[in-house]
C-alpha cells in the first residue's frame, strides 16, 4: 500500500525535487532510487542525527572520537613524503596546534590557504602517532565567510541518511531550501484540539525543527527518538489514520444490509455433528457473530486465533447462519493451497447438512471458468477461492457474507473489491497470524475483535530448539531418526533458488542434496512458483505418505494438514518473523504424536537472532511471541511489510506509538459526541484531511 497523496493538503508538495536549486537530473534520479521524488517525500526524509557545531572548541580541550569545530590561524601547509600523496596543514589557536590531513584532495584548493589565514575547521578528532590531536579530511571555512547564517558553522547541522552519489552538503542545501519554501504554507488544524503533551507544536513547526533545529536546542531536541517534533509528526499520522478507521466504521454501521436471522437449524446440525465441543472462546464468537448477522447493518468482525484454536469451525458456523437465511457465502484465502484446504474442511462440515460448496481459483480452461461463474451465480451456496473471486466477470446471485482468511495478506482495496460484489455484505475476517492486541486495535479499529484463546482439542505443543549454523548436522541426524520411525518431515528454506545477493539456503538445492543423502526416501519440492495443479500433486503424495520429506518455502505456512508429519526443520530461521516461524511449526504434531521443530540459523544471523529464536524455543503462546517480535523488530519485519496491512507511515512506529492509540480514540469519541458530523468550524478541516489522506485506501466516501 503506497502513499499516493501529499502528506499535507498543499499541492506544492507534489512538485518534483528537480524544482529545487542544486537538484539536477542525475541527482533527482539518485534521490528517486531512495523513494524521494517530491517535495512531500523530501520533507519526511528526516535527519538520522545532528552535529552540534554551535561553539568552537579549543585545541587543548579536543576529545578523541568527537566531532569538533576549531577556530585558529594557519601555521603551515604542504605535501608530505617523496610522492606527495598526503597534504598536511597545521592550525593553531591560543592553546595548541592541530594537524589536518588529507589523503584525497584538490591541491589547488588546499594551497589557497596561506599562513596567518584565520579558518574554521570541522571534523572528527583522532590522535596521531605521538598522541597529538589531528583531523582527517576536515571541512575548511574562512573565518571571514562565516556569519550568523552560515550553513555549516555556528549552528546545529542535520546529518541525513546517505544517498548514493549525492554529497551530504548537497542534501543539506536543497533540504534547507525546501523547508524554507514549504513549511510555512502547511495548514494544521490539530493544535488546540489535541493536548500539548501528545501534540506539542503545529506540524509546520515540527518539520522546521526536525530539519533546522533552533540554536538553543537541548540534547532531547536533538534525539530523533525523543524530540517533541517527532511526537507531533507521529501523532499527526496516527490521528488521521484512526479517524479514518472511525469514519469507515460509522459508514458501515449506517449502511443497510440483509438481516441474516434464521431459526438456526443448520447451525444446530453442525454443532451436533462435531466430534468435540466448542471452547468458551468459540461459543462466545459464534454468539456474537449470530447477533451481528441478525442486524440490518453489515457485520465487521476480526476473529483472531492461534494455531489450532478452531477459526474454521467458527467460520463454518457463520456460513450455516447465512446459508439458512438464503444468502451466499464467499471465502477468500491468499493461496490456492489454503483455499483447497478450506474447501476440504468446509465441505466436510457443510455438505452433510445439504450445503453446496464450490472452488474458485485462477487459471484453468474455459470450462473451469464457466464453472466458477455458474457456482457464483447460484450453483453453490458457499464459494471458496483465491483472488479469482475478485474477477470482474464473477458475480453472485445473493452474496450475504464475505469471509477473508489471513486478512493481513490482502490489501484494503482487495477486501473492498470482494465486498463490492454485493450490497453491503457482512464481513468476517480471520487471522491465524497472532497479532499483538495493541497492533490489532490500531490496524483493525473499524472492526469488532473476537479472540479464540483456547484449542478445542487441547494444547498444541511442539518442542522447539535453536541450532547455530555450525551445529546444523544435528538437524540432519534428527531427520534421519524421524524417517527411521516411519514419520514425515518438512524442511523450510527462505529462498526458492540460490541468489547472488542473499546468502541463504534455497529449496531447490536443499531438496536435491537431501535426495542424495536419503536415497531410499522420496524427497519432494514445493514452492510458490509452481503451478497450482503441480502443487496439489506434490501435496497429495505427501499427505498420502508416498513422499516422506517435503522441502518447501513458506507456501506451507498455513492450510497444510498432514498428521504423520512430526518434524519441522527451518533453515536460515533468522530470516523469518517469529510469528511466521510459529505458524510453520504449527504444521507438525497435528496427529497423535508430538511434534518437534528445529530452527537452524544461517552463517551470519546477526545480534537479534539469538534473542528472537530463544523466545520461540521458550513459549508456544502465539500472542506472547507476536508481542516479542513487535518489540524486537517492529511490525514491518515481524509480520512482513508487504503482508502486514501496515499503513505507510513516515514517522509513527507501531511498537513505540500504538500505546497512544486508545487516547486518540477517546479524543475522537469526544469530538463525535460534541459534533456528530464533524461539520463545525474546528473539526470540519480535520475530517476533510482524514478523508483526503485515507479516503481511497479505506473506501471512505469523499468529503462533501
Amino acid at each position: 500500500m503506497q502513499a499516493s497523496v501529499t502528506p499535507f493538503d498543499l499541492p506544492l508538495l507534489a512538485s518534483s525535487l528537480a524544482a529545487l536549486s542544486g537538484v539536477g537530473p542525475v541527482t533527482a534520479k539518485r534521490l528517486a532510487a531512495r523513494g524521494i521524488k517530491t517535495w512531500g517525500d523530501g520533507l519526511f526524509f528526516l535527519p538520522a542525527r545532528y552535529q552540534d557545531r554551535r561553539t568552537p572548541t579549543q585545541v587543548q580541550a579536543l576529545e578523541e572520537g568527537r566531532l569538533a569545530v576549531v577556530r585558529g590561524r594557519v601555521v603551515s601547509g604542504g605535501l608530505l613524503g617523496k610522492k606527495g600523496k598526503v597534504y598536511r596543514l597545521f592550525l593553531e589557536d591560543a592553546t595548541g596546534r592541530l594537524a589536518c590531513l588529507w589523503f584525497r584532495f584538490k591541491r589547488a584548493h588546499l594551497e589557497s590557504f596561506s599562513p596567518d589565514d584565520e579558518l574554521f575547521v570541522v571534523g572528527e578528532v583522532s590522535l596521531g602517532n605521538k598522541g597529538e590531536a589531528q583531523m582527517i579530511h576536515p571541512e575548511l571555512y574562512r573565518a571571514g565567510d562565516v556569519g550568523p547564517d552560515h550553513p555549516s558553522v555556528g549552528r546545529i547541522v542535520p546529518v541525513y541518511p546517505e544517498v548514493e552519489g549525492v554529497g551530504a552538503g548537497t542534501v543539506r542545501r536543497f533540504m534547507g531550501e525546501l523547508v524554507q519554501r514549504s513549511t510555512e504554507l502547511i495548514f494544521d488544524p490539530l493544535p488546540g484540539l489535541l493536548p500539548k503533551d501528545i501534540y506539542p507544536m503545529p506540524a509546520a513547526e515540527a518539520l522546521s525543527k526536525a530539519h533546522q533545529p533552533n540554536h538553543d536546542a537541548t540534547p532531547q531536541d536533538l534525539d530523533p527518538d525523543q524530540a517533541a517534533w517527532r511526537q507531533t509528526l507521529a501523532m499527526n499520522e496516527l490521528l488521521y489514520f484512526e479517524l479514518g478507521l472511525v469514519l469507515k466504521r460509522r459508514g458501515r454501521e449506517a449502511s443497510p444490509a440483509q438481516a441474516l436471522d434464521p431459526p438456526g437449524k443448520l447451525l444446530a446440525g453442525l454443532l451436533a455433528a462435531l466430534p468435540f465441543s466448542l471452547t468458551p472462546g468459540q461459543q462466545e464468537a459464534v454468539g456474537l457473530i449470530q447477533g451481528d448477522l441478525a442486524r440490518s447493518h453489515p457485520m465487521g468482525r476480526l476473529l483472531c486465533g492461534d494455531v489450532g484454536t478452531g477459526k474454521t469451525v467458527v467460520a463454518a458456523a457463520a456460513a450455516c447462519l447465512a446459508v439458512e437465511a438464503g444468502a451466499q457465502v464467499a471465502v477468500m484465502a491468499p493461496t490456492e493451497v489454503l483455499a483447497r484446504q478450506h474447501l476440504a474442511t468446509l465441505s466436510r462440515y457443510l455438505e452433510p447438512l445439504g450445503v453446496s460448496v464450490a472452488l474458485a481459483v485462477g487459471g484453468g480452461n474455459g470450462a473451469d471458468q464457466a464453472a466458477r461463474l455458474a457456482a457464483a451465480q447460484g450453483g453453490a451456496q458457499a464459494l471458496v477461492g483465491t483472488h479469482a473471486l475478485l474477477g470482474q466477470k464473477l458475480s453472485f446471485a445473493n452474496l450475504g457474507l464475505v469471509i477473508i482468511d489471513e486478512q493481513h495478506r490482502f490489501g484494503v482495496h482487495q477486501r473492498l473489491a470482494l465486498a463490492a460484489k454485493a450490497k453491503s455484505p457482512h464481513l468476517l475476517v480471520l487471522s491465524a497470524t497472532p497479532i499483538p492486541r495493541t497492533l490489532a486495535l490500531a490496524l483493525a479499529g473499524h472492526l469488532e475483535i473476537s479472540d479464540l484463546p483456547e484449542r478445542p482439542q487441547g494444547p498444541h505443543k511442539v518442542g522447539t530448539m535453536a541450532l547455530e549454523f555450525e551445529h546444523r548436522k544435528a538437524a540432519v541426524d534428527e531427520l534421519s531418526a524421524v524417517l527411521g520411525r516411519g514419520e514425515q518431515a518438512y524442511v523450510i528454506c527462505p529462498l526458492v533458488e540460490a541468489s547472488d545477493k542473499i546468502e541463504a539456503q534455497d529449496a531447490v538445492a536443499t531438496a536435491r542434496n537431501l535426495a542424495r543423502y536419503f536415497p531410499d526416501q522420496r524427497v519432494e519440492l514445493l514452492h510458490g512458483r509452481m503451478e497450482g495443479p503441480e502443487q496439489q500433486e506434490v501435496l497429495g503424495r505427501f499427505r498420502s505418505g508416498e513422499s516422506r520429506v517435503l522441502v518447501a518455502t513458506t507456501v506451507v505456512e498455513v492450510g497444510v494438514d498432514v498428521p504423520e508429519a512430526t518434524l519441522m526443520i527451518v533453515l536460515g530461521a533468522e530470516r523469518f518473523g517469529l510469528s511466521q516461524l510459529h505458524q510453520l511449526r504449527g504444521r507438525v504434531g497435528r496427529g497423535v504424536k508430538r511434534g518437534r521443530c528445529i530452527l537452524v540459523a544461517g552463517p551470519n544471523p546477526g545480534d537479534l537472532a539469538q534473542q528472537r529464536l530463544a523466545v520461540l524455543a521458550k513459549t508456544v503462546d502465539g500472542r506472547e511471541i507476536a508481542e516479542a517480535d513487535l518489540h524486537l523488530r517492529g511490525p514491518g519485519e515481524a509480520m512482513g511489510e508487504r503482508q502486514s496491512g501496515l499503513p505507510p507511515f513516515k514517522v509513527a512506529r507501531w511498537e513505540r506509538d500504538a500505546r497512544q492509540v486508545p487516547r486518540l480514540r477517546e479524543i475522537i469519541a469526544v469530538w463525535l459526541k460534541e459534533d456528530p458530523e464533524l461539520a463545525g468550524e474546528k473539526l470540519a478541516p480535520v475530517k476533510k484531511e482524514a478523508i483526503r489522506r485515507w479516503g481511497r485506501r479505506l473506501g471512505l466516501a469523499e468529503a462533501g
